[in-house]
């Protein structure tokens, strides 16, 4: 069901506003004429959608939308000079702060949410943290357009959300590496490109859609295949010696660190 709110997206044209505009769109959660963003010299990505969206300077934006989405890179939200007072705010950009964002936009309905790259094939698992001037019924709004990415949680407090910033915001990019590092072993042995990679791609995706699909815990998995005595413990046994577990811990917890440094100085 489409809302009646307007929404404007400030790098709605972008790669992550683009992705969360255009699946409003597709699932009828904003009409057309309920939606603004603003231009961007990468071109235009709604113009394949079959009803004119509105593409506004910021100024004729903010003058319309009810509520703002934040799609933006922290060293460009730094450069802008927001007055915000009267809209819904929904951050999807990193390192800015509930905090930071009050200070800067003068807003005190504000929301912070951290979607992830597979937003655009409506896939993206999104947290998100709605600051204490948000009311039950925007809580509700906030969630039914998130969840137009793929599945949702509001989480318990900003600190959380700076976790799963680092966790889940990576998207593929975590799993792709150990899918790249598959590939490249098979590729060491042998075996043709196009092989290698369907092979450990459909490998992956099918493992993780049995995970999923019978609510498996993945820590019970892999101690089932240590305990088998099989040829898949023997690689298990190998990767845990040779450090697999703490260097994704380190990933981790980098990406975790780096989530809550350089943030942009604001206000």
């Amino acid at each position: 069901m489409a809302h009646r709110s307007t929404l404007g997206i400030l790098g709605g044209n972008g790669w992550l506003g683009g992705a969360f505009g255009r699946a409003l769109l597709t699932r009828g959660l904003l009409s057309p004429d309920r939606l603004a963003v603003t231009p961007s010299r990468h071109g235009d990505r709604y113009a394949d959608w079959p009803d004119v969206v509105r593409i506004e300077s910021l100024e004729a934006l903010l003058d319309r939308a009810d509520i703002v989405v934040l799609a933006l890179r922290p060293a460009q939200f730094a450069t802008l000079t927001l007055s915000l007072e009267s809209h819904l705010v929904i951050s999807l950009m990193a390192q800015v702060s509930l905090a930071d964002l009050a200070r800067t936009t003068g807003a005190t309905r504000l929301v912070r949410a951290m979607p992830n790259a597979a937003a655009e094939i409506g896939r993206s698992y999104t947290p998100w943290v709605a600051g204490t001037a948000v009311n039950a019924d925007e809580r509700r709004l906030v969630g039914d357009l998130l969840a137009a990415c793929g599945p949702v949680d509001e989480v318990g407090d900003e600190h959380q959300l700076d976790y799963l910033t680092a966790l889940t915001g990576s998207g593929p990019a975590f799993p792709a590496l150990l899918a790249a590092s598959l590939i490249e072993h098979a590729l060491d042995q042998g075996l043709p490109e196009a092989l290698a990679r369907r092979a450990v791609v459909e490998s992956l995706a099918g493992s993780l859609a049995l995970i999923r699909q019978t609510d498996t815990d993945p820590g019970a998995i892999v101690d089932r295949f240590l305990a088998y005595g099989g040829i898949t413990t023997l690689g298990l046994e190998s990767m845990v010696d040779h450090g697999f577990r703490d260097a994704v811990k380190e990933g981790v917890g980098a990406a975790h660190r780096g989530a809550l440094e350089g943030r942009p100085s604001s206000g």
